[in-house]
Parts: structure tokens; C-alpha cells; sequence
């Protein structure tokens, strides 16, 4: 699979695995993620590939997302990584959910993230334009954390300002394969 087509996809298969986890839905709409009747989150996962030595961990969030919660009371950030089995050019798109061996999801206070900074992006090339802002969180920021739990080929960590009993955590999270899903 091409690197692009994988980046495409991939976003939408962890949050189907998180939405089970965290017993919500995925929002249908523009906005955060994940949703139910009484709170949000912004998903965002950075892949860990097999036999890497180094990778950065921090994730691209972009500068839109973070007005997320002028339309909700309870919000977070969901920020995760996950560990596949596979090079990217040899998974196939029946297998996007097989290839992941391990994922880490870590729930964040929103306002955590303001402490980054926003920097403003401009590109172009000979398929594409683009302008906006987006700023960087560091795993190495992230705020201690309260309360960690085990699920099936993973692990959930509840950090200083979110509430855990606010989350009913579903210990066998599954890839439910969504209606818009397109694989």
C-alpha cells in the first residue's frame, strides 16, 4: 500500500478501535472524533513501525481543532500510538486492523495543549496547495498519569485533569467497521 493511501485510512481504523473502548460514537459531523450524549474527544495517533529504533513522539494537530471545544462542556484529547507488524508498502487494505499488534491511548485535559506553539504552515506542490496553522504536543508534556488500565493488546492512561469515571472503558475493544468506512 502506498504511504498516502495508508495515512488516509489508518486514521479512521484507530478511531473506530477508540470509540469501542471508550463505548462512544464517532461523529458523523465536523468536529471532534469521538462523541456521546455528555462529552468529546480529538483522536490522534503516531504509528510506531516494527524494528524502528527512534521515533518522535508527538502528533500534528491543526490549528482549527483546538476551537473543538467552544461546541462541547467535556472535552479531551485522545493521543496514542500504535505498533504494527508490517512495512506500510506490504499491508493490504483488508488488513489495516490485523497489522496493529498494540495500541497505548492516552486521555488529556484540553486545555493541556495551549502550552505548544501554533506555527503557521504554507505549501505547495505540482497536485496541491495548502495554508493553515497547526501546532506539535510532546508526549514528552504530557501531565502525569492518574490511572492506567489494560485492555485487550493495549493499554489506557488516564492523565492529571480528566476525570476516568467519566469513561465507561470497554476492556475488548474491537474494530467495528463503520458504514462510511471505505475498506
Amino acid at each position: 500500500m502506498k504511504e498516502r493511501t495508508f495515512n488516509s485510512l489508518m486514521p479512521l481504523v484507530n478511531e473506530q478501535w477508540s470509540a469501542s473502548l471508550l463505548n462512544m460514537e464517532i461523529n458523523p459531523k465536523k468536529g471532534p472524533d469521538l462523541i456521546d450524549n455528555e462529552k468529546a474527544v480529538e483522536i490522534k495517533f503516531k504509528i510506531i513501525y516494527p524494528n524502528e529504533r527512534y521515533s518522535h513522539k508527538c502528533w500534528r494537530v491543526l490549528g482549527h481543532q483546538i476551537n473543538y471545544n467552544k461546541n462541547y462542556s467535556e472535552i479531551c484529547w485522545g493521543l496514542g500510538f500504535y505498533k504494527v507488524n508490517k512495512e506500510v508498502k506490504s499491508i493490504k487494505r483488508n488488513e489495516l486492523e490485523k497489522i496493529v499488534d498494540y495500541r497505548e491511548l492516552y486521555l488529556l485535559n484540553w486545555d493541556w495543549i495551549n502550552q505548544f506553539q501554533i506555527y503557521h504552515h504554507k505549501g505547495k506542490t505540482n497536485f496541491s496547495e495548502w495554508e493553515y496553522n497547526m501546532l506539535f504536543p510532546k508526549f514528552s508534556a504530557f501531565p502525569k498519569t492518574i490511572l492506567e488500565k489494560e485492555v485487550n493488546n493495549g493499554k489506557v492512561f488516564f492523565t492529571e485533569g480528566v476525570n476516568p469515571e467519566r469513561f465507561k472503558i470497554n476492556s475488548n475493544p474491537i474494530y467495528q467497521k463503520h458504514k462510511d468506512t471505505p475498506f
